[in-house]
């Protein structure tokens, strides 16, 4: 049975998450409090030829280092993983000055990177935002007309339409047969997602669910939010059917975000917000959303105001390898983002990944042998 307290109890809980402006503070403020101590992991190489330290809010357990263990591990192999004793911003401060592992990274508030030391270092944001403005008369303006054609020819074969739920049974359906199973088969034990109780009562209450149908079945949805009285679509959760791989390969992901934009232009939503993502435009699902033009920019929630700050202390190869396999979007003095990669005489530019795209302030190409001998990196404000 359903109390009183729940809907209240979920909205504030989702509010302390996501919320903007007051909560956002409030949040901000909670989170680097007086005394706090953060997260400390240390991943290390089978051989020892690269250690890689994170230290700071522990959601960059979830959001940075999963990306930074895998590109150790395709760099190197094997990788260990340990938690060590809990710091203090003070020890965490005193761990950038001296640094023991090969490459520092510390997950801080924006004011507190900027004070720390900048030679061989840069500032990354802890999350992107991806918006796209939706223009009632040309919904796929922003997509290239050869992704246009892709979609048509799969849409017809697959006989995708489009579906919307409202009703708590809908929920239920995606939540338990997409949402979940999604989760698990794509992140195993580091899978993250919002509970039903905020699934419910503050995202399903205020938005719907959007279903891709294949003939008379659904095989794939997402969960999502209005907001800004409507001119705004968030899309929130998604999933396929059971979890099954068939989906990602068949296309039905790339026909949810498909059907989302057109059902927002049919329906007066000027702006479709893609959710979040990680500061690494290798990642497979920044790729898939780049194509479709999105603008990139800070969170305007609690993540907005962290940055994560990446310091080498040592030049190897190792290192070399792994920072010129890692592009990453960082942000200059005026904290506007910016596409970086790194690169040296033996190791070249991986410009076979992309970064640019509205909200990227152009790219920059960063020497190892001069970032590595402290005379090329971030600059002080």
């Amino acid at each position: 049975m359903l109390t009183a307290v729940e809907p209240i109890s979920a909205w504030a809980r989702y509010q302390w998450t996501s919320g903007v402006g007051g909560w956002a503070e409030a949040r901000s403020r909670w989170a680097s409090r007086p005394g706090k101590r953060f997260t400390h992991h240390v991943l290390t190489s089978a051989d020892d030829r690269l250690l890689l330290a994170y230290q700071g809010f522990p959601e960059g357990m979830t959001y940075i280092l999963p990306y930074l263990r895998d590109q150790m591990a395709g760099e190197i192999g094997t990788v260990a993983g340990a938690d060590e004793q809990l710091p203090t911003w003070r020890q965490m401060l005193r761990a950038a000055h001296r640094p023991e592992a090969d490459i520092l990274v510390l997950g801080c508030t924006r004011e507190r990177a900027r004070r720390l030391p900048p030679a061989m270092s840069v500032l990354l944001p802890f999350r992107i935002n991806m918006t796209l403005d939706i223009d009632a008369d040309a919904v796929y303006s922003s997509v290239s007309a050869n992704e246009r054609r892709q979609f048509a020819a799969l849409r017809r074969r697959h006989q995708w339409t489009c579906e919307i739920g409202t009703k708590v049974e809908d929920l239920k359906f995606f939540y338990e047969r997409m949402h979940l199973p999604t989760m698990a088969s794509r992140h195993g034990e580091e899978a993250r997602s919002t509970d039903w109780n905020i699934a419910r009562h503050a995202l399903l209450r205020h938005g719907l669910v959007l279903f891709v149908r294949e003939g008379d079945k659904r095989v794939a949805g997402v969960l999502a939010r209005l907001e800004d009285g409507g001119r705004t679509l968030w899309m929130r959760l998604l999933g396929v059917l059971d979890g099954a791989s068939v989906h990602y390969r068949s296309g039905a992901v790339k026909a949810v975000y498909y059907l989302t934009m057109e059902w927002a232009a049919e329906h007066g939503v000027t702006r479709v917000n893609f959710s979040g993502g990680d500061p690494f435009p290798g990642k497979g699902v920044f790729q898939f959303k780049r194509r479709l033009h999105p603008t990139i920019t800070h969170p305007t929630d609690h993540f907005g105001k962290r940055r994560v700050y990446l310091r080498v202390a040592r030049d190897s190869p190792a290192v070399r390898d792994f920072l010129a396999a890692t592009p990453m979007l960082t942000v200059d003095d005026s904290d506007r983002i910016v596409a970086t990669y790194f690169f040296d005489c033996a190791r070249p530019i991986r410009s076979d990944i992309r970064a640019d795209g509205p909200g990227v302030r152009g790219a920059r190409a960063i020497d190892l042998d001069e970032f590595l001998t402290g005379s090329s990196g971030r600059k002080r404000t």
